[in-house]
């Protein structure tokens, strides 16, 4: 059908019939995207806190390697019988 052109009043019918069925079903498509929404904002919200713990984690195990490397290089002085 051309812009400008009116439908013939069986598919004006049917058209709006399938308007009416596609309403129907708004609020339970809208409260369908709701849930995702907010299941895809928690999503993110514990993505976000999981690299926040691994982030400290990380920290974590560079400190204890630092301390490890320290201990190691005493022990090393201390093996060679270098006074402290």
């Amino acid at each position: 059908m051309m812009p400008g052109e009116t439908p013939p009043v069986a598919a004006a019918a049917g058209i709006a019939a399938e308007a009416a069925t596609a309403c129907a079903n708004c609020g339970a498509l809208q409260q369908n995207l709701n849930e995702y929404v907010a299941a895809l904002i928690a999503l993110k919200q514990k993505i976000i806190d999981t690299d926040h713990l691994l982030t400290d984690y990380e920290q974590k195990c560079n400190d204890i390697f630092s301390v490890f490397l320290f201990l190691d290089e005493i022990r090393n002085l201390y093996l060679m019988g270098v006074a402290l």
